[in-house]
């Protein structure tokens, strides 16, 4: 048995733990039941344009290396990464695939702007890790679909959505050809916000949403992409009505496979109230760091953060049913560019302008406690939790290979005794101050 602790400029140290020889000490205790929930696909973050501008301008040897690090099986393990269709607002520029109006069939359509950055940095990480899982979001159509007739702001119009499914479809074949098959896809980044129009985005409203998840499903099953997966919303727990009265629609469910959340306004206890209704959906987050009221995601001071931030929003949100966590760009320069938007995010890792220096951050070090321990197909184990501090919040695992991982946070300014118990056993620890730390029970 052993336990890694993050803290205070500690990464990853590991240290050994038994169980306790005579009576169990005195405090709260988390007990690992024999009841499992969902299935785990993956941890990871996002490659964007931005992302690998930056990598690329590494030296190419020091760009596999860091790559190596992130995506080996036997290293960092990110095994999920989220791509942008078009551009997002971290982008060089704003561009699209279809620059000619009302192509309908798609005759003009050129994907050829991904082959210079997108494409070699995704073969490399799919190389390094075989079974990296991708899935794509665009943050808008081509303008001349939407009210707006630009890729910033605006509603998307129903009289579109077919040409839309082409362009997806287009994308998906470009991406294929070019070596990279993509499992799964959400037809909208953010669908209930055009970000005041400011950068790439655009409304849905949820009829259109559905409209074309059936459509899009259609083109899939009838072309070489049976298998990849339709999410729906990508956006806020908030909303997790919208997607009660999306999947209430039998055929919507049978086209879609589950939703993508956001983690920015909300609580995770709303994908269990989503999860209530629709048991068989999948549910995956697919951006941002942590939950609101760890801190202000868009702060430029990200890298002097808690861990414990980290740790509390992981555990509520896997707690409440998601599958996977994919945090937002993977790499950006010192000053969270490229970006053409309002935000003001930064890196999972930071790199410098001149592709230099690289930098890791907080958010890395605590994504490591998951990519690294947490293996795909693990189970959720359920947990029973007797009188414990709010400071303390705690997810629990079963691999495939039958090791058990438990990740918990200590989100107070003291350190705190902790008792696990497992099969029977108690195993007393010490959990220090604003620290993420993983018990690995093999």
């Amino acid at each position: 048995m052993r336990i890694i602790i993050t803290n205070h400029g500690r990464k990853l140290e590991e240290r050994p733990i038994a169980p306790a020889a005579g009576p169990a000490p005195r405090g709260p205790v988390i007990a690992l039941t024999d009841r499992e929930d969902q299935e785990m696909l993956g941890f990871g973050a996002a490659l964007t344009d931005s992302a690998c501008v930056m990598l690329n301008r590494m030296d190419p040897e020091e760009r596999d290396a860091l790559l190596d690090e992130v995506y080996s099986p036997e290293k960092g393990n990110f095994s999920v990464a989220r791509i942008c269709v078009g551009s997002s607002d971290y982008a060089e520029y704003v561009y699209d695939f279809a620059p000619v109006k009302d192509d309908m069939e798609m005759e003009h359509f050129d994907a050829s702007h991904d082959d210079i950055n997108i494409l070699p940095v995704l073969r490399k990480v799919r190389e390094i890790n075989p079974d990296l899982y991708i899935f794509s979001s665009p943050w808008s159509p081509p303008g001349w679909m939407k009210t707006s007739r630009q890729m910033q702001g605006g509603w998307m119009r129903d009289k579109y959505v077919e040409a839309y499914a082409l362009y997806y479809l287009k994308f998906l074949q470009h991406y294929l050809r070019a070596g990279v098959r993509i499992n799964a896809l959400t037809p909208q980044n953010e669908s209930e916000t055009d970000q005041t129009s400011r950068m790439p985005a655009c409304y849905w409203h949820p009829d259109i949403e559905m409209h074309f998840a059936k459509v899009m499903r259609r083109l899939l099953d009838e072309n070489e992409f049976a298998d990849v997966k339709i999410w729906l919303m990508d956006h806020n727990f908030l909303m997790w009505h919208r997607v009660v009265y999306e999947m209430d629609d039998p055929e919507t469910k049978q086209a879609a496979a589950g939703v993508a959340w956001h983690p920015y306004e909300g609580h995770p206890e709303q994908i269990s109230q989503f999860r209530a209704l629709h048991p068989e959906c999948e549910n995956h987050w697919t951006e941002g760091g942590t939950i609101p009221g760890t801190y202000d995601f868009r702060n430029p001071g990200r890298f002097d953060r808690r861990w414990a931030a980290y740790g509390e929003s992981f555990c509520e949100a896997i707690n409440n049913g998601v599958q996977s966590i994919t945090v937002w760009n993977l790499a950006l320069d010192e000053e969270g560019h490229p970006c053409t938007g309002p935000f003001e995010c930064r890196g999972t890792i930071e790199i410098s302008r001149d592709g230099k220096r690289v930098r890791r951050s907080q958010e890395y070090d605590s994504l490591l406690h998951l990519t690294k321990y947490v293996k795909r197909g693990a189970r959720r184990i359920l947990l029973e939790e007797e009188a414990l501090p709010k400071n303390f919040a705690a997810a629990a695992f079963r691999n495939p290979d039958g090791t058990k991982v438990v990740l918990i946070s200590n989100s107070e300014d003291f350190d705190s005794g902790l008792n696990l118990k497992v099969d029977g056993q108690v195993i007393p620890l010490w959990i220090l101050r604003q620290s993420i730390n993983t018990v690995v029970l093999d």
